[in-house]
């Protein structure tokens, strides 16, 4: 019988070297979805990396625009039971997609939000499940966010 890797064992077995394949990000829970609002082309879904949301402030919505063509406002207007329950469920997506596959909508609510480790951050969501969540305590940054039909086609979502 070889006996040869046995040599080899301790660096296998070594603890360190397990801890980092316990860091390496999993890409099992995400999934790619089609809805009919891509045009034909799929999103990448991932779970959020962010903390649970400890307080969730609804600061505001914008304003209606009187151009032909744009959507009437007027009707999104998330409480922060609603914005929290839309955090609930969406998931992130890379900001490629966010920025080239999602229709966009002038419509949006925003507001303020701390995170259960201690930190706060801004937030907007549009009726079309598009959201973006901005941390600006040390370094800036960016978490774009969608939520699927069949997981946030309630009011006042479109």
């Amino acid at each position: 019988m070889n006996f040869k890797w046995l040599v080899c064992l301790p660096f296998i077995m070594t603890p360190g070297v397990m801890s980092l394949a316990q860091e390496m990000p999993v890409h099992d829970a995400c999934v790619d979805i089609l809805e009919e609002d891509f045009a034909d082309d799929t999103i990448t879904l991932c779970p959020s990396p962010l903390p649970p949301i400890e307080m969730i402030q609804v600061e505001g919505y914008s304003e209606s625009k009187k151009e032909a063509g744009e959507p009437d406002c007027n009707t999104f207007h998330p409480d922060a039971a609603t914005v929290r329950r839309y955090f609930s469920k969406a998931r992130q997506i890379s900001r490629q997609d966010w920025m080239h596959k999602i229709i966009m909508v002038s419509c949006e609510a925003y507001g303020r939000m701390a995170l259960q480790d201690g930190r706060k951050a801004e937030w907007s969501v549009s009726p079309s499940r598009a959201a973006l969540i901005r941390i600006d305590e040390g370094a800036y940054q960016e978490y774009f966010f969608f939520c699927s039909k069949a997981d946030c086609g309630f009011p006042p979502f479109w």
